[in-house]
């Protein structure tokens, strides 16, 4: 996913809270380590790029109307109710 190479170096302007928050996560999952809110935010951009510009839920929806196969177990939105 995140390549080890030099990027880019790009100047935004985000929503202090949003900011805030996504700080928070890289952190949590990358470590407070040099790095770590670049490969978040190139792991974020991927992610949405992949999107196509699909609903996110609606897609998460479909995989719930059709089912969700984790390993041995298969999933339907009915299963998780009961």
């Amino acid at each position: 996913m995140y390549s080890t190479y030099m990027g880019k170096t790009v100047t935004v302007n985000l929503d202090e809270a949003v900011e805030k928050k996504f700080r928070e996560k890289a952190m949590l999952k990358y470590g407070n380590r040099k790095g770590s809110l670049a490969k978040a935010l190139n792991e974020a951009l991927e992610q949405w790029l992949k999107s196509d510009g699909k609903d996110v839920l609606s897609e998460n929806l479909r995989l719930l109307d059709t089912g969700i196969e984790m390993k041995k177990w298969v999933f339907k939105r009915e299963d998780l109710y009961e």
